[in-house]
């Protein structure tokens, strides 16, 4: 940010080497904005909020409190909490709470198989944590079949 600071006025290129150039575009956009709107990052919150409640139910929170102050536009602060919980490894208890929490959109939707067949992937979970993608996997597809929205254009699938 330094850097981008030193050279705006001169109206360059800068091109970036990372590994997603998508969600780093939208933090580079975010970050350099010139309307510093809290809405905006709310907006990016609720692509991320359910990834980060899955790695790190305290940097959730903290990531809730920062937004709070609707006067700010804490932008650094907010990407480097998300970046922090992205490098923290999945453990199973903080994943079937973020589960959960998706599951609420389809729980009095869902069918009856579909209620069992959420109960089976999450009771099958504890003993093999290697079942996360089969379960994020169906919650997509619900997401999809129900229409909802907000899941669909998050981020949970996707880490």
């Amino acid at each position: 940010m330094r850097y981008f600071e030193d050279v705006k006025e001169c109206h360059v290129d800068i091109m970036l080497e990372v590994k997603d150039k998508n969600l780093s575009v939208k933090k580079c956009q975010l970050a350099t904005s010139k309307e510093k709107n809290i809405k905006s990052l709310e907006n990016e919150w609720a692509r991320y909020k359910y990834t980060v409640l899955e790695r790190s139910p305290a940097i959730y929170q903290d990531i809730k409190d920062l937004l709070k102050d609707k006067t700010a536009y804490p932008v650094i602060q907010f990407y480097q909490l998300i970046e922090s919980a992205l490098d923290e490894e999945i453990e199973i208890n903080k994943a079937i709470n973020s589960l959960d929490h998706v599951w609420g959109y389809f729980n009095k939707k869902a069918t009856p198989k579909e209620q069992q067949r959420y109960q089976k992937y999450k009771s099958e979970l504890e003993s093999k944590p290697e079942k996360l993608d089969n379960i994020k996997r169906f919650l997509s597809k619900l997401a999809i079949k129900y229409k909802v929205d907000y899941l669909n254009h998050s981020l949970f699938f996707e880490f």
